[in-house]
């Protein structure tokens, strides 16, 4: 072998080494400061997990996790101590395809049903998605019914976050698995907001007589209802915008006609028939989970959506007008601080748990991730 050539493999395998090892040295701050001064500490509850996609409280208090691949994972973070409550059969994880989101029974004690959002091979082959529940018992999933199938899939734009509404209904997001046109069909489920009996049927008043909500959508990961009812969603556009809705019966949000606010002359034209978003990042930034944050513990952020961004690796806090109708102010806060994020969720005391996305395939993992942390103010 030429001599050049052996040095530039060994330049290119130190490169390698060094850039891995960069990676799984890499430390969570200690700290974060808010732009008002308000120092939060930075814990790591648990770590060790494979692309997490959905955090969830369940009745007996402790964390449920959803991980890509199909595994779900039960974490009491008092002693972050995370243990398997089972799999997902015949889940499909290609590209950003795989186990998603996720939602408790509203009675769960009496019917101990936990709902999933996974993407699967259909007979045909390629890649579907689907709603089933399993059954939690003795600790443990096991029986699995399929309430919904069929549903277009793709290696991208999924969707699809689940969430059970104050009317008892579920709601699932759908993305519009790369076919835009879908987006503005009506009688297509893809690019979609769902809203279903918790039997996986069409909620009988539904604006359309199936089982869409809403309408227009690009690839929506975020779903989370205000404590006073509103439906706010969280959104990828494509290069320009992505995109925080709140979600209203049968409105249709434009993908791919119009992209995030109405702000160039072919939009404008058309924009009286779309809604246009509450906020919007540009550019895009890959937002992913959405929370609604009403604790005490933060006091400046009481009453906010917070949501949480994988490309642009950052937290956004957007302030709600009282009537939650309109943001009154867009925050970006801990860019690149922890990598990817996924998901945040709102503990009971207040504390924020954000979920790291940094083994998908598209970051660039350290030796723990990915993990759930825990911020909260310093004592």
């Amino acid at each position: 072998m030429p001599r050049h050539r052996v040095v530039l493999i060994a330049i290119a395998a130190l490169v390698i080494f060094v850039t891995f090892r960069a990676d799984a040295n890499r430390e969570i701050p200690d700290s974060v400061t808010l732009p008002d001064g308000t120092q939060l500490n930075v814990e790591t509850v648990a770590g060790d997990f494979d692309t997490v996609w959905d955090m969830n409280w369940a009745p007996d208090g402790a964390m449920w996790i959803t991980e890509r691949g199909g595994r779900v994972a039960r974490l009491d973070v008092s002693t972050g101590v995370a243990t398997s409550v089972g799999e997902v059969p015949g889940v499909t994880e290609r590209g950003e395809s795989g186990l998603m989101g996720f939602a408790f029974h509203p009675d769960f004690a009496r019917e101990p049903w936990v709902y999933f959002a996974h993407s699967y091979t259909p007979a045909g082959g390629g890649i579907g998605n689907r709603l089933v529940r399993m059954r939690y018992e003795a600790g443990m999933l096991g029986q699995m019914e399929v309430l919904l199938d069929g549903l277009r899939g793709a290696g991208n734009h999924n969707g699809s976050r689940l969430a059970i509404g104050p009317d008892r209904h579920l709601y699932m997001t759908m993305g519009e698995a790369g076919q835009r046109s879908r987006s503005q069909q009506r009688e297509s489920l893809s690019g979609k907001i769902l809203r279903l009996t918790l039997d996986g049927k069409a909620a009988p008043d539904n604006p359309f007589g199936t089982e869409v909500w809403s309408w227009g959508h690009r690839n929506p990961q975020g779903l989370v209802f205000h404590p006073g009812g509103a439906l706010y969603s969280a959104e990828h556009g494509g290069r320009a915008e992505d995109e925080v809705n709140r979600i209203e019966k049968g409105a249709n949000y434009g993908w791919p006609v119009i992209e995030g606010m109405c702000n160039t002359g072919q939009e404008r034209e058309t924009c009286p028939a779309f809604v246009e978003p509450l906020a919007v990042m540009a550019p895009t930034v890959g937002i992913a989970g959405l929370e609604y944050y009403g604790g005490d513990l933060i006091p400046g952020w009481k009453g906010s959506l917070i949501a949480v961004a994988l490309r642009g690796a950052s937290l956004y806090r957007i302030a709600l007008s009282p009537d939650g109708r309109s943001s009154t102010n867009v925050e970006r806060l801990f860019q690149n601080q922890f990598g990817r994020l996924r998901d945040a969720l709102t503990g009971p005391d207040g504390s924020l748990y954000l979920a790291t996305s940094n083994r998908d395939g598209r970051g660039s993992p350290a030796a723990d991730d990915d993990r759930i942390l825990r911020l909260r103010p310093a004592r």
